[in-house]
Parts: structure tokens; C-alpha cells; sequence
């Protein structure tokens, strides 16, 4: 059996580390607090975190593998915008800890699942509905002039990530569970503001990111890199809202606005893109469509 450790205790951690207990059979446990800010003492942390909690006698199985899944990062609170009053934190976090946890485990025959983001295209500038592959070059991203803080740390860190064989980053956006109590809930968002961004944009529901995760873990031939973790058939806002609607949950103020209104009341410029799922599809872990996978979300005899 293989020996899961999910880092990072927010939003996404959290979920993870509930839901993959729960749903699948692992030897899993989280971690939180660590020193990003101190790479000599987050050395010593790893060597803490990595060492056997009983010492087995004989020879390893095939499928005894230890894997590290990084949920730890900076998104801002209460949104991107504070990534730009906090620059230091949101690269040391983003950038310089992933690239410390994947240097450390290689070293240790450790896989990392790294949870990143999506965020670093942006459809403004070209077709209609462009959808992004993983090998596409960003253009929202850390040469991109018109690009967030937080967007050019994610573009940074899969630059360096790239080099490690042992590292699989998995890009989500607007992650969405059923936890209406939580802030960083892209339904509970939409639920909290009147002024809506009608846009088409990828999205990511938890519970199957999670299957993703398994299915890497258990699947030994899946090979390490880059995935867009979103589900495919993109909706736009506006689609979102009449989901939302029809299972009761509704905001009457709701005004619908074009990225330009939405320009004068944020720092930092938003991504607005569609990933591509091709290569999800090709390694057979394809999400569920998004409208399926919302229904099933929302409906009365999901937990």
C-alpha cells in the first residue's frame, strides 16, 4: 500500500485530505505548519515527515511508494489582488517551497502531486474559446506584462517543476465543492456577490480532482508532467447561476458585467481561460463534464 502525505491544511488541503480518507483505501496523513521560510529547518521537517513510523522486516512491495501531495500555496485573502501587497510571501510559497519539496524527494524516491493552478492563460487577447494545452506557452504568465503576481509565481514554479521526473503538477481553477460555508467555494461566491463576470471559464470540482489523484497513485504507468485537472464542457457564469437556481440557491441582486466594469474595482488582472482535457482524456483520467458533475454536487443525496 502506498503511503500518502497531503501538505497544507487550507481550502483545497483540507478537502483533499477529508476526502481521499474517506473515499479510498491509503495509509494517508496531513501535515501542516511547515517552515517554507527557512529551507535548513524545512529540511529537517521533510527528513521528520519521511521517516518510517514502524519498521518493517523483508522485502518492499511493488506498490510500496510514498507520495507527498503539496497543497500548500498563496492564493490571497480574500483574493489575488493581496499577492500584490505581499509579493515575497506569495513566491516563497508558490515558487521557492515546491521547488524545495521536489528537490528533497527526488532525492528520497518520493512522487509529489503538486496542486498548482491554471491561471496563467488568458483568452482576452485571443479566439474565442480558445482551449489551452499543457505544452502551450503561457500567456499570462511570468513574462506576460499584464499578468498577476500570483499568476507569474504558478507559471515560475512549473518552469523549474518541469525538470523533476518524479513531480506531477495538476493545474485547477475556480475549485467548487458543496461547502457553502467556505469563501473559497466558487459556488459560495457566486452565491455572495451581486456583480457577476459573464465569462466561459474552466473549473475544478473537488471530488474529481481527488478521483485524479487516486487514479495516479494506484495507476503505475501514468507518467509525471503537467495535467489540466478541470472538468471538460466548460460553463459560462451565467450557466452556473441557472444550476444554481434550479436546486434552490439564489442571489436576486445578481448583475452580470464584461471584463472591462470588472477592471475598476480589482489591482491585479483575472485569468479568464478554457484548459484543454485531451491529455487527461488520453491517460483515461478525464474529469465528468461540469454540468454532470455540478447536478451530481448539488443533489439531495450528495454528502
Amino acid at each position: 500500500m502506498s503511503k500518502i502525505i497531503v501538505l497544507g491544511n487550507g481550502y483545497v488541503g483540507q478537502k483533499v485530505y477529508k476526502q481521499l480518507s474517506a473515499k479510498f483505501d491509503q495509509d494517508i496523513t496531513s501535515v501542516q505548519g511547515l517552515s517554507y521560510d527557512n529551507p535548513e529547518e524545512l529540511n529537517n521537517e521533510f527528513e521528520q515527515i519521511l521517516k518510517p513510523k514502524v519498521m518493517t522486516v523483508g522485502p518492499k512491495s511493488s506498490t510500496d511508494q510514498t507520495w507527498l501531495i503539496n497543497c500548500v500555496g498563496y492564493t490571497g485573502k480574500p483574493n489575488v489582488d493581496a499577492c500584490e501587497e505581499d509579493k515575497e510571501k506569495c513566491w516563497a510559497l508558490n515558487v521557492t517551497f515546491p521547488i524545495l519539496l521536489a528537490n528533497f524527494c527526488i532525492k528520497h524516491n518520493v512522487k509529489v502531486i503538486n496542486i498548482s493552478s491554471g491561471c496563467i492563460y488568458d483568452n482576452y487577447k485571443c479566439i474565442v474559446n480558445k482551449k489551452y494545452e499543457e505544452e502551450e506557452w503561457p500567456d499570462f504568465g511570468i513574462d506576460s506584462e499584464s499578468s498577476s503576481w500570483y499568476s507569474r509565481t504558478k507559471h515560475a514554479a512549473e518552469l523549474s517543476l518541469n525538470a523533476y521526473p518524479n513531480v506531477y503538477t495538476l493545474r485547477v481553477r475556480m475549485p467548487i465543492c458543496n461547502d457553502f460555508n467556505s469563501g473559497k467555494n466558487y459556488l459560495s461566491k457566486l452565491l455572495k456577490y451581486n456583480d457577476l463576470l459573464e465569462e466561459v471559464n474552466s473549473k475544478t470540482v473537488i471530488k474529481d480532482l481527488i478521483d485524479v489523484v487516486n487514479k495516479i497513485i494506484i495507476i503505475q504507468d501514468i507518467p509525471s508532467g503537467l495535467y489540466n485537472c478541470v472538468n471538460p464542457q466548460a460553463l459560462s457564469t451565467k450557466e452556473v447561476t441557472e444550476i444554481l437556481d434550479k436546486n434552490g440557491m439564489w442571489n436576486p441582486h445578481w448583475n452580470f458585467i464584461d471584463y472591462k466594469e470588472l477592471k475598476k474595482h480589482i489591482k491585479a488582472n483575472r485569468s479568464n481561460c478554457i484548459l484543454s482535457t485531451e491529455k487527461s482524456r488520453l491517460y483515461n483520467i478525464e474529469m465528468p463534464s461540469e454540468r454532470d458533475s455540478l447536478n451530481e454536487l448539488l443533489s439531495p443525496n450528495e454528502e
